[in-house]
């Protein structure tokens, strides 16, 4: 997020149950956030490289006029309270036009569906892309996520070797001006290498000795950390059992680093975070790469 907030929140929509469960979540932050809210679509664009097939001819007008009445049904769910803008932008692919225009308007933050599952985030081939390219976060909607939800709840995943990650001071942003509680969540597979922590700690020593399965701690008031909020330790035999330990609220959302691999000012799916991603309940957000510390992200 710019240091300046959330100012405009994009949307990419494409008519789909995806592009629903993602307007759904743009709307609840827009909400939350007092922003703008932007929807995108992009619509094919013919190349004189590329042989189209079925070679019916150009189909462009055909499907502006779909994309047209997509928009519309889209306008007419978004509360009157919210500012809102559409946009049909042509690209030659969805996560091209759709990083394009996030540019273009300055967005803080996109919003994407993340596909069809069971209450639980999937991804798909264009919201992978997104996920190794945008250079602004990236929330993912899960499937069924519902657009009077209030956010309540902005859970940060820190880990021990980097007590002051972007994370840390984005979740802090975040939940002010989102007017929520703020949790830190550290994710401990046992199946990992030993010490092996996402979301990358909190510091605190009591935390870090926890073992069993399933535990999850409270901590923070009573450890002298400096970070404001509760943290949370959720271990188990396998991350998505430690993932599974976690009582996620219903407004909640989780922010997570990006990998090293990261360029700066640009967000990259690492593994942990790829792996957490697919047993997560609640929306989650990718953070593009701190462009001043270089400081890692969730692997």
């Amino acid at each position: 997020m710019a240091e300046h907030g959330i100012r405009r929140v994009a949307v990419g929509f494409g008519g789909d149950e995806r592009s629903h469960d993602a307007l759904a979540l743009g709307i609840a932050l827009a909400r939350a956030a007092q922003a703008r809210l932007d929807l995108i679509l992009v619509v094919r664009q013919d190349s004189a490289f590329k042989q189209e097939y079925p070679p019916v001819g150009s189909v462009v007008e055909i499907i502006t006029e779909q994309a047209q009445r997509w928009i519309a049904e889209a306008e007419a769910v978004i509360p009157e309270q919210i500012r809102h803008h559409s946009h049909i932008r042509p690209a030659g692919s969805v996560a091209e036009g759709l990083v394009s225009a996030v540019q273009e308007l300055e967005s803080d933050v996109l919003v994407t569906g993340s596909g069809i599952g069971f209450g639980r985030i999937m991804t798909h081939p264009a919201v992978t892309a997104l996920l190794h390219s945008s250079p602004v976060p990236v929330a993912l909607a899960p499937s069924g996520y519902r657009a009077e939800t209030q956010i309540t709840d902005v859970m940060a995943a820190v880990s021990a070797a980097h007590p002051d990650h972007q994370v840390t001071r984005s979740g802090q942003s975040w939940a002010a001006q989102l007017g929520t509680e703020l949790t830190y969540v550290t994710f401990e597979d046992k199946e990992s290498s030993a010490g092996n922590s996402t979301g990358p700690g909190t510091g605190d020593p009591s935390a870090a000795a926890a073992t069993g399965p399933g535990d999850q701690r409270l901590a923070g008031s009573d450890t002298g950390s400096e970070q404001s909020g509760r943290h949370i330790l959720a271990t188990g035999r396998t991350l998505r059992h430690a993932v599974g330990t976690v009582d996620w609220p219903q407004g909640g959302i989780l922010l997570i680093g990006s990998s090293p691999l990261a360029r700066r000012r640009h967000i990259f799916l690492g593994m942990t975070a790829a792996r957490v991603l697919s047993h997560l309940p609640i929306p989650m957000v990718l953070l593009p790469r701190d462009p001043d510390t270089g400081a890692p992200g969730a692997r």
